[in-house]
């Protein structure tokens, strides 16, 4: 089963929904959320699988790729934690923030892109196309925040390239943050993030 973390903060802030990278644990992100939204209140949702020993969001399919059936099936457990957590925790869902790292923030730009979701932005650090995308859901006032390295290992650039045009085609608007490392995080993404946020008009409610 896995682990919830609620963080208490400002009633007059956005509140955060922190979502953790392949391996991670619930702890992961709830220092960059704060670093990212000081005085917001922080719901960090755990990786519900562990698949060869890590945890995941989804899983992958036994010859490689991934398992877009177990997706669709955990993003609708994701999106039920969610709207309890923020219930139990009387934030509103509607105005959060979803902070992901590279699992937690496939599941969390797929979600938004295909389904009907409660949140409409998100900071997602090194996402990735999980495939091609047959119907858009094409949420309202979508906004975004995406990083990419251009020597991650894990993400091509073609790769980000296709998500980044499905967004775009998605209708959500997209500020892409580059830089020369890999599938890291480094701190001037993370400032780049901040300020994004800080000038976004969202953090307040």
């Amino acid at each position: 089963m896995a682990e919830i973390k609620f963080v208490s903060g400002s009633p007059l802030r956005a509140p955060l929904i922190v979502l953790h990278g392949t391996g991670g644990s619930v702890d992961d992100l709830i220092p960059i959320g704060r670093f990212l939204a000081p005085g917001s209140p922080i719901i960090s949702i755990g990786a519900p699988l562990i698949e060869d020993g890590q945890s995941r969001y989804f899983r992958h399919l036994p010859k490689g790729g991934f398992d877009l059936a177990d997706l669709a099936i955990q993003t609708d457990w994701l999106l039920d934690e969610m709207s309890a957590a923020a219930a139990e925790n009387r934030v509103p869902l509607a105005a959060a923030i979803v902070i992901g790292y590279s699992n937690g923030a496939n599941v969390a730009v797929r979600a938004l892109m295909t389904r009907t979701v409660p949140y409409r932005t998100a900071v997602l650090f090194h996402p990735m196309s999980l495939g091609a995308i047959t119907s858009f859901a094409r949420p309202a006032d979508a906004e975004v925040w995406v990083s990419h390295g251009s020597r991650d290992a894990i993400v091509s650039a073609a790769n980000f390239t296709a998500l980044t045009d499905d967004l775009t085609q998605a209708g959500v608007r997209t500020t892409i943050f580059t830089h020369d490392q890999d599938h890291n995080l480094n701190e001037d993404e993370l400032k780049s993030a901040r300020t994004w946020l800080q000038e976004s008009g969202r953090l307040h409610l």
